[in-house]
This record gives structure tokens, sequence and C-alpha cells, in this order.
């Protein structure tokens, strides 16, 4: 098992080597040489530089025995890499200290390092210094590093052992990654090295080369020594090929694929001649012939180097095809899979080329049909990657013959092309002993590979990655072919039923996909097993149930009863499926109208000889017969002359309360048609244009001091309000109005209160109400002008003066008097006056205005008599509304909690040992910053959590609505019986003063109908009362 390290781990504990010597000896030759040191420009290129094609022809494959495979199979395994390097035997002196370094991005010195331990004539010295710097390597700076680079260097030629040298090899490839490094340079190094005969060691160079040319592309075209680099490991490369080890072989193979796109650009280049490299063909034979190899691994090697090619820009020959399909009856696995890949690419570039089904037959095929054929047929591979990778690829085969690709939802065995003739003819049959009939005959001939049936398997798979890449490929398919799309229904329903919850959500929305593009038709069968899936627990299969069901077209109109009430049903069941129901019968009345007309009478209980009665137009039942008969009427508008005159009294208040259910329908009629919905917009805007008239003079009379008439007028217009704040287009302003009304009702009343100080003692609540209001239409409507703005912070200086004033005059309040320190309290004023001095600079008044009160707060702050300080209660009865502009196109953020739903009768029970989770679902309107919005938990107790969805849990549905599904776990103590928790979507805000103004809002009595704001958040939704019992495993048990 692949074990990885982070640097700021414990790695003192355990003893063991980092390469085993049972393992490392199996790599060195029965007669081993001792390793020559040699300067870094030593190596030479041979005078005599054969031509590549005669080096290629003398490459051969040597024979391998599966005695000898069994031997060295585990070699592979053995291959060093710096994840897999223990730590766990770095002596306590050699480890620095790790937390440190979370502390420090570099090492500080030299010194530090302790690179002397490279050259340690201890071998496991060395073997723990060099663990430690793969560790480090990470941390060092530039500097470090280049000095390290150049004590590896000098190491990498001193060094006798192999196993340290292998680990300089690894850490030099990972400096060569590094753009400081010259990787040139190491190169030229390694290329030193090739001559060893440790076959462990000439891997990892190999190995270490080719990242060093994929990640350092750019960098390896910039050599000066290019040419000759080439030259050299094209050579060594070359000559390798024919070593006996199949690691060798694979290594060398997938250099010669790294080189390949290099050799290529440098052949371009006129100052190079041809001959000098290998072209594009010799590769791909080279690679080709070892494809045949006799061991599995260098032919998977060879294969996906075939692939690297190929992404590299090499066209690929087309006589691969028949080593691809070869290789799709190999033994090994990974050879079987990147020979589908292969066989892909290949038909993809050749698509249209003919092919002969075989020597003895005269009927040709299309490659790419061919292709096709050879892959459904590794359907049936014994091997689960297999199955799944070749049900992938069938889904990219959309230039199939309609034949082949049907024939891959059929159940019957044919033969390959035409119909065969009888063996023979009736008149002169002769019954022959068995065995006698030649089965590979031309008369007598079954494929041996075949389309049929292909996805039938793929979907009937035990395991589900293939049900899933089979339900994939077709959904591909059916998408772009409208016979195909006809046959593949049936099978996808049948997915509905699967056992794993996955596999059917991945059909549902496949069919969902198709029929977007392609008609869907179910009939009586398929319409039933689909509407079972409604009865599912995951609220994500039914949406998407109801989805699909919007595309769909039923067979026959006596249908529609029961899909009416599956879907009704659901919606009890589930009250929170009841937007998505509604969508599904909005999408299924606009594709059915001919079939909805027939059952309008069946819909309102409409009577020939009777006259209707009014349906409640709030009943689950009616609002979806609206939906289905007004969206049917979009293509059926005979409909609308049917439906009594009160469905247009409904549809007009329906559509408010669920707009994306109802279309734009106009009223039947010989005089010119008018929407229902224009003339419901102008009619209400009129009366709020009315209603706004009358706030303005409520202004009036709150200047002249006439309070009770402003009161009056306030009381009207706030009924007004409350009315037209109903309609979706004017809620927003509405609501503000409201807000703004209520402001001017506690401001008349501390006028009112102020001069009977006495009897004014619920100051202290007044200020916190008219404190929090503030903030809420500060943080919540959205659109607010300037000088609204104003007007809503400006209400922060009035609320802080009456708290105050309440503070003083409620002398016999406890929590006050603790907190009332005169100049703490003038020092907070202070500050708040000043920063809203520099936000109102620009306006006269209001600057004027807090700069006289400021100058008294300075006053009462150096002296704070009795007399200065109540000189500050003036400024409340010369207080006066700002005058603002009530027009705006004000939206209030707002969230409605679509789950959980209140559940008074069935408590959710639960083990208190264990945190319980709760799925939350919301729906999230004119929310600007989804990271401030959190779920908040009120329990029994009045303690309250926050929960902060991540940012991928919200999911942005329209321009101005996001839609947030995520989950929250509760850990509470049993409890002796049930009790209900509130949930609710808030989002944070700041205040000003954070201490003072949470301690001024928390004195808030009564509430706020709006919201608390001690806590600085703001309600955005209504809470939902959910009945919860955590109760021990014992209480349990007992009962």
């Amino acid at each position: 098992m692949k074990r990885t390290y982070h640097p700021t781990q414990d790695f003192r504990n355990g003893s063991q080597d980092i390469i085993p010597a049972s393992k490392t000896r199996i790599f060195e030759n029965e007669h081993s040489h001792k390793f020559e040191s040699r300067e870094i420009e030593t190596y030479n290129i041979p005078s005599q530089f054969q031509k590549f094609d005669e080096a290629s022809s003398n490459i051969k494959v040597e024979n391998i025995t599966s005695s000898q495979v069994k031997v060295e199979s585990n070699i592979l395994d053995t291959k060093m890499d710096i994840d897999d390097i223990y730590s766990s035997d770095v002596k306590e002196d050699d480890m620095m200290n790790i937390d440190s370094l979370s502390n420090q991005q570099t090492i500080p010195n030299e010194h530090e390092l302790n690179m002397n331990e490279l050259f340690s004539a201890e071998i496991q010295n060395r073997i723990h210094s060099l663990r430690r710097f793969t560790k480090l390597l990470p941390y060092m700076d530039d500097a470090n590093k280049k000095i390290l680079f150049d004590h590896l260097r000098k190491l990498l030629y001193n060094e006798q052992d192999k196993d340290v040298k292998i680990l300089v090899i690894i850490l030099l490839g990972k400096l060569a990654l590094d753009p400081i490094i010259n990787c040139g340079t190491v190169l030229e190094d390694f290329m030193n090295q090739m001559e060893s005969n440790s076959t462990e060691l000439k891997c990892r160079i190999y190995d270490t080369i080719i990242k060093i040319l994929q990640t350092r592309f750019e960098s390896i075209l910039q050599m000066p020594k290019l040419k000759d680099t080439l030259k050299f490991l094209c050579i060594k490369v070359t000559n390798e090929l024919t070593d006996s080890h199949y690691s060798i072989r694979s290594s060398c193979i997938s250099l010669l694929a790294s080189l390949a796109p290099i050799i290529k650009l440098m052949q371009g280049q006129t100052k190079f001649t041809e001959q000098e490299y290998l072209n594009e063909t010799q590769i791909q034979t080279i690679i080709h012939d070892f494809g045949k190899d006799s061991d599995p691994r260098v032919r998977s090697s060879a294969l996906k180097s075939l692939l690297q090619l190929h992404n590299c820009g090499y066209k690929l020959d087309l006589s691969l095809y028949s080593l691809c399909v070869a290789c799709l009856t190999d033994d090994y696995e990974e050879v079987r899979i990147e020979a589908l890949s292969l066989i892909w690419v290949l038909s993809s570039l050749y698509s249209e080329r003919t092919m002969q089904l075989d020597d003895r037959s005269t009927q040709v095929l299309r490659l790419i049909d061919d292709a096709f054929i050879k892959i459904c047929d590794m359907v049936c591979d014994e091997s689960v990657k297999v199955r799944s990778k070749a049900c992938n690829i069938m889904g990219s085969y959309k230039l199939v013959e309609d034949s082949i690709l049907l024939s891959t939802l059929s159940q019957q065995v044919i033969s390959h092309g035409k119909p065969r003739k009888p063996m023979f003819k009736k008149s002169r049959y002769i019954p022959t002993p068995e065995g006698d009939i030649d089965v590979e005959s031309t008369e007598f001939r079954l494929l041996k590979s075949s389309a049929n049936g292909a996805f039938i398997h793929g979907l009937e798979d035990a395991f589900q990655d293939v049900r899933n890449a089979a339900i994939d490929s077709i959904c591909e398919l059916s998408m772009h072919n409208q016979k195909f799309s006809k046959r593949a229904v049936e099978f996808l329903v049948d997915m509905f039923q699967d056992e794993i919850d996955f596999v059917r959500l991945n059909s549902i929305i496949s069919l969902r996909k198709i029929g977007t593009l392609q008609p869907i038709e179910l009939d009586s069968e398929l319409l039933q097993i689909t509407l079972s899936v409604l009865n599912d627990a995951d609220p994500i299969v039914r949406e998407s149930t109801h989805g699909m069901l919007g595309v769909a077209r039923i067979t026959s109109p006596e249908l529609i009863p029961s899909f009416i009430k599956d879907l009704l049903a659901s919606m009890s069941r589930y009250p929170e499926d009841q937007l998505s129901i509604y969508q599904c019968f909005r999408e299924f009345g606009s594709v059915h109208g001919e079939y909805i007309e027939k059952f309008i009478p069946k819909f309102f209980k409409m009577e020939s000889s009777y006259i209707s009665k009014e349906i409640n137009q709030n009943a689950p039942e009616h609002i979806g017969n609206l939906i289905l008969a007004f969206n049917a009427s979009v293509s059926n508008p005979k409909i609308l002359s049917i439906l009594p005159k009160y469905a247009f009294r409904h549809y007009e208040y329906l559509r408010d309360k669920f707009p994306n259910c109802f279309p734009e329908v106009k009223i039947p009629g010989d005089a010119p048609r008018q929407s229902i919905r224009i003339n419901a917009d102008d009619n209400t805007q009129l009366f709020m244009n009315q209603t706004i008239k009358m706030v303005f003079s409520m202004g009036n009379f709150f200047k002249t001091g006439d309070f009770k008439a402003a009161l009056r007028v306030a009381k009207v217009c706030t009924n007004n309000l409350k009315y037209i704040s109903h309609v979706p287009s004017l809620s927003g302003n509405a609501i503000f109005i409201i807000m703004y009304l209520d402001c001017v009702k506690i401001i008349i009343q501390i006028k009112q209160n102020y001069l009977e100080a006495n009897s004014f003692t619920t100051a202290v609540d007044t200020a916190a109400r008219l404190l929090s209001l503030s903030y809420i239409m500060e943080h919540r409507l959205i659109g607010l002008s300037v000088t609204s703005k104003t007007f809503v912070v400006y209400l922060r200086v009035l609320a802080n003066i009456v708290w105050i004033f309440g503070c003083l005059i409620d002398a016999n309040n406890s929590q006050v008097l603790p907190l009332l320190s005169k100049k703490g309290l003038l020092k907070s004023f202070i500050k708040r006056v000043s920063d809203l001095q520099k936000k109102f600079e620009r306006d006269n008044f209001l600057s004027k205005d807090l700069g006289k009160l400021q100058t008294k707060l300075n006053k009462a702050s150096i002296s704070p008599t009795i007399e200065n300080i109540m000189s500050l209660f003036d400024y409340i009865m010369d207080y006066n509304l700002i005058d603002i502009d009530l027009s705006d196109d004000v939206k209030r953020s707002e969230a409605t909690i679509i789950k959980p739903v209140s559940n008074p009768d069935q408590p959710l029970e639960f083990q208190s040992e264990f945190p319980f989770t709760i799925n939350i679902e919301a729906e999230l309107r004119n929310v600007i910053d989804a990271t401030s919005v959190a779920v908040q938990v009120i329990f029994p107790d009045q303690t309250i959590e926050h929960f902060r969805p991540p940012s991928a849990d919200f999911v942005v549905t329209e321009t101005d609505k996001l839609h947030l599904r995520t989950q929250i776990d509760i850990s509470q103590p049993a409890w002796t019986e049930s009790c209900y928790i509130q949930l609710k979507i808030v989002r944070d805000f700041e205040p000003d003063i954070p201490e003072m103004d949470q301690h001024i809002m928390r004195q808030c009595v009564n509430g706020n109908i709006y919201g608390s704001t001690y806590e600085k958040t703001i309600d955005l939704s209504e809470p939902v009362k959910y009945h919860i019992w955590p109760r021990d495993l014992l209480s349990k048990r007992i009962r």
C-alpha cells in the first residue's frame, strides 16, 4: 500500500530500511561489476553512427518463459517513489523541528541543512540524510536548492552503493523539475550512469528522464547540446529494447514515446537531416512490434506509448488496427483497456475506411462499424474495468449505422451482414452425425463478435459502474438518434427499479436529457413504473422524476387521472415537493392540450344542468388542475372558453403565488383582449401610488406637530400596504414603506412620551426597537436610494439618545445601572456621531445638525454635569423626518425553508450519543452575498447555534434566486420528552458599534416582528418548528 507523509508528521517511529536487501538484489546481475565514476562530459557518441532503420531492424523481442516472468513480476512494484520513502527511521539529531517549518517557509542556512552527512562513511547515514532532504525539499529556497543540487551531483559520481545512488537519482529528478535547475545538466549526469549493470538503477534513470522530458519540454528545446543528447538517447533506447528484462523494455518504450515530439520538432528545422533521427513510421513500427511482446506489461506500455504519440500530434497508422483487435483477447486486463482506447482513436481517424469481414467474404464494412462491434463484444469481458470502459466508449460512436446501433438493444442472435441462407434444403435434408458440421465454415457461421444485446448486457451487469456507464452511453446516443431513443426508453425506465439509488437517479436524469431533444412516450406499464419512483425516500430522485415526467408524453388520455392522483398523493406525503410537482404539471399540460380538454368538466365538477360550484382556490388538487388547464390552453385555446368564470379569478391570485407555474393567457371574447395580468398590475400600481401620496401627507402632519392625524393616516397606509405586499412585483416597496411608517410611529411615541419623563418607562425598549429596525432596513432591503439610506442610518442617533435617556430615568433597572458609566456612554456616542459626520459631509443640513450635537457631547464628556447631559435631550424634540424617495425599486432579501417541514405529530427520535443530521433545503431570493447566510437553530432552552453552509451548497437557479441544499449536525443530551427546535435562514451583519449596539438591541422586551438583531443576524425566513426527541440508548431499550 502506498503511504504518503506530510512534512508536519512525526517520523521517529520504527526503523524500517528504505529498500530491503531481499528486493534490491533481484535487479543485480549474477556477476555485478564495480561501478566506475565518470566526469560529467565523459559520455561519447559512437563515431560510426548507424542508420536507425538498420538498428530498428536488428531489434528482437526476447522470449521470456513463464517462470522468468513470475520470478521478475514484482520488480515494477519495487520502483522507488518519493512518497513511498519511509521517514520512520530518521535520527532525531538529523530531523529538523517540523513544527517550526510550518511557521517559516524556507530553510535558514546551509549549516541547518547539514549537507556534510551526504558524504558520511556510513551508508545508513547517507540514506537517512537523503530521506531528510526529501521531506525538506518543498521548504527550501532557491539558494539552498542549488547548493543541494551541486552536492547531489558530486555524490552521484562518487557513490558506490546502489540503494544510495537510486535515492540520489530520485532527488535529482525532483530538483530537475524546478525551473531554477539546469535540466540539461541533469540529463547529462543521468546518461553517464546508464552503463550500470543494475536493472533497477537503469529503470529509475529512464523513468526520471521521462518525467523531465514531459515537465520541462520548453527548457529541453533550448538545450545547447540537444542534438547530441537526442542521438545518444535514441541509440541507447534502441539498444536497450533487446534487453531480456521486461522493465527495461517497458521503460525504453515509454522513453521513446516521450522523445518523439522533440524529434518531430527537430526534424522541422532545416539544419538537421531526417537521417539523423527516427521518423514517425520507424517510431510507430518499433512500438508496434512490442505490442506483441511476450510480457503483458511490455505490451501495455507499448499501447500506452502509441496513445501518447497520438496525443502529441502523431497520426497513427491504420496497420495498428489489427494489433489492437488482437489485443482485445489478451489475457492481461491493462492491455485490453489500452487496446479499447486505441481502437477508438483509429476508428475516429479512419472512420470511412472499408474492410472485408474475412478472407473468404466479399462483404465489406466501414471501419467505424467494425470497431463499434468489436467494442460491443467487450461488454461481456470478465474484467469490470474493461466492461465499464467498453460501455463508456460506445457512447461516442454516433456515426454508426442505424441497423448496428439498434441491434445493441436487441436480444436476437444474427450473423454478421446479410441473413444467411439455410445450410440444407428441406427436400435433400439428410441427418448428419453430431460433430460433423463445420461451425467455422462460411455457410454456418455466427459472429465471433457481435453488437447484439450489448447495451442489454451492460444494463444487467452485476456491477453498478458498468450499469452507469451503459446508461450514460445510451443517453449520448439517444440524443443524436431518434430511432435509437424510441427503443431505449423502455430499457431506461426499467432501470428506475435498480437497487442502487445512484443508478436509478442516473437513468432518470438521462431520460430527462433525452426528452429535451427527442420525443419520449410512456405507455401504461412504463408510466406505472415511473410513478412508483415518486415514493422514493431520496428527494433528489423524486425531483428528477418530476422533471422527467414533464418532458414525457403519455400514449393514452385514460392515463391522466392516475398520473394526477399519484402526483398529488406524493405531494401529501412529501409536502416539500409541492413546487416541483406543480412545475411538473406545467410541463405536462403544455404538451397534452388535446388530452386535457376532455377532462376539463371533470376537473372543475361542471354539469350541464347546474351552475358549477366554486372550488376552494387553495386546494392542492384544484391548483394542480388549474396549472394543467391554463398550460394546456397555450397549445389548445379552446380550453379557455370551457373554463368556469371563477377559474380566471383564481388564476390571477395563483399566478402571483406560483409565478413560474402559470403562462400568460388572454380572456376569450369578441372585444379587444387585454391581459389579465396587465390589468391587475395597473390597478395595483394605481393603488400603490395613491397610498404613497397618503404617506407624504402623513409626513406633513408630522412636521406641523399634528401627531394624531399622522398616526391615523399611518394606520390606513399600513393596512393598504399589507395588501399590496402580496403582489410580488411591489412587495419590496410595500415592505420598505411599512417599515418606514413603523419608524415614524416610534418617533412620534418618543416625542409624546418625552414631555412626560416620569411615565416614559419604556424608553430603553423603544430605543432598542428603533435601532434594530434601522439595521434590518439597511441590510435586508436592496435598492435603497441615498436619501433612504441616510434616513435609516440617522435613526441610530435618535435611538442612542433615547436609550441614554431611558437609562437615566430608569434608576431601578439593575441591568442598566452597572453599565451606566457616563463618560463611557458618551465616548461611544461621540464615535457614532463622528462616523456619521464623515458619511454626511456633503449634506450641509445634516452635517450642521450633527456638528451641534457633537459640540454638546464633547462638553458633556469633559464635564458630565446634569445640565450638560440634559442639554443633549433637546435633540429629541428637535428631531425631524428626512425627505426620502418612496418610489424606489426596493427588493427584500428573503428565504423559504422547503425542507424540513413541521412535524408536531411525528417527532423524530434519535440517539443522543451520536450527532443527528438534518437535511436543509431552502430557496433564497435577492441575496447578494451568500457567504453571509447561515442556518440558525434555536433550542428549547433558547440557546442558539449557527451553521454556515459551504459555497458549493448554493446553486443559482435564476438571476435573483439561489437554491440551498445542505446538512447540519445537531448534538444534544437526552431529553425527557419531545420538543421542537426552531430552524431559520439568517444573514450576518456588523453593527456600527458592536458591543453597545448589541447590548441596546438585547433590551427589546417584546421582540421585533422583523427578527431579532442582538445576535448580529437578520432573519430571512419564517421559523420552522421541527420536533425532535434525543434519547439515550438505555431509555430506548427500556421502552
